[in-house]
């Protein structure tokens, strides 16, 4: 049996993605993620067998896995974001395309117009429930902008070039004439390593998966702030004219009173419990009295309490750093500290402490003899 390259990075893609299972199938959040490598290396084996052994005679298997991909990308994006086993009894049907496309391998065609269908369609709901977390996240929780899933929505965009580019290799023939390379062995050569790749990285964000946030209740990414915590309060005055307006001064004597603020992973739950108030009506309050979602909110106050505490150091000559200001407020991340003073400033913090020195000096010297 002779080898060649693309067998090579068959036995490596197969090697990553049981070594990646080995890792990840004891973790219940992580079972998403154990099925779609479990998927890879066994697409792998079939791809190796087709090739090497004839199987492609008896039963050409390796189309239906396009079938397999979409839904399994779509369970990993939703099981890093909801806390709880990642599969659930209940998410069968999404296996249904696979199963159907194994006994309809015959019909390659049908196969192959159903893989560009599900692969468009359960990217774009990967991509949207990614913009929904971001957007539950700012309104649930302080840190929002630490736990973003830029990551994730870099491994879908490739997930998708990656599928669009095995579509035109596979399916686009009418190309070839006038791009020969997509015809060529080295096309499907780097049809392989792009999936190496693409499976490597995912085991190494997988196993680094446990430094990641908790995750969101299971109904949160459909706005149903959940348990009995989240239920206590004034629901009902949420309704009534003006009641917003007063919940929010329960609000801002709980942020500011007892210093929620400086609570780096500070939550609109900890938040409504302090003041009494049930998640939904702290969210409302304080979209109606500032227009700002709960993260804005809260990180406004940190960059109010970090301005206030640069004028103090200039006046006092104290040497602080920025940077601890900023923790000391309750921030936790340096890069999203930079970006929200900016924001709320207009400045750099850099640029803030020269504006201040120049202030705390001009009233120091008062004004010149006449």
């Amino acid at each position: 049996m002779t080898l060649f390259a693309v067998n090579l990075l068959q036995f490596a893609l197969i090697a990553v993605a049981g070594l990646g299972v080995a890792l990840t199938v004891t973790r219940p959040r992580l079972r998403a993620v154990s099925a779609l490598l479990a998927m890879s290396a066994v697409w792998m084996v079939f791809n190796f067998l087709e090739e090497t052994s004839g199987f492609r005679d008896v039963w050409l298997v390796t189309p239906a896995f396009r079938l397999a991909y979409p839904p399994l990308v779509y369970l990993v994006v939703r099981g890093v974001m909801i806390a709880g086993p990642a599969l659930r009894w209940r998410d069968w049907p999404h296996a249904l395309p696979f199963l159907a496309a194994l006994a309809l391998t015959p019909q390659i065609g049908l196969v192959e117009h159903a893989a560009r269908i599900s692969l468009f369609v359960y990217s774009a709901a990967a991509l949207l429930l990614v913009r929904r977390f971001h957007q539950t996240t700012r309104d649930m929780r302080s840190d929002a902008r630490t736990i973003q899933l830029n990551w994730m929505i870099a491994m879908i965009i490739v997930y998708i070039i990656d599928g669009v580019f095995d579509m035109v290799r596979m399916d686009a023939l009418w190309l070839h004439p006038y791009w020969p390379w997509l015809g060529s062995p080295s096309a499907y050569v780097f049809q392989i390593a792009v999936s190496l790749v693409f499976v490597s990285i995912l085991v190494v964000l997988a196993v680094r998966h446990a430094r990641l946030f908790a995750g969101l209740e299971a109904g949160a990414l459909a706005g149903r702030p959940g348990g009995p915590a989240s239920r206590q309060g004034t629901d009902e005055a949420v309704g009534k004219t003006g009641a917003p307006i007063r919940d929010f001064q329960r609000v801002e004597a709980a942020v500011r009173d007892d210093a929620l603020y400086t609570e780096p992973r500070l939550t609109r739950l900890e938040v409504a419990t302090a003041s009494g108030l049930s998640e939904r009506a702290v969210t409302r309050a304080i979209k109606v009295a500032t227009g700002r979602n709960f993260n804005d909110y809260i990180n406004s106050l940190r960059i109010e309490d970090v301005c206030a505490m640069m004028r103090d150091d200039t006046r006092s000559g104290a040497r602080r750093r920025v940077i601890d200001l900023a923790f000391t407020a309750g921030f936790s991340s340096k890069s999203v500290f930079n970006a929200v003073f900016k924001r709320e400033t207009g400045q750099t913090p850099s640029a803030f402490t020269e504006t201040i020195g120049g202030e705390v000096q001009g009233a120091r010297s008062g004004p010149g003899p006449r």
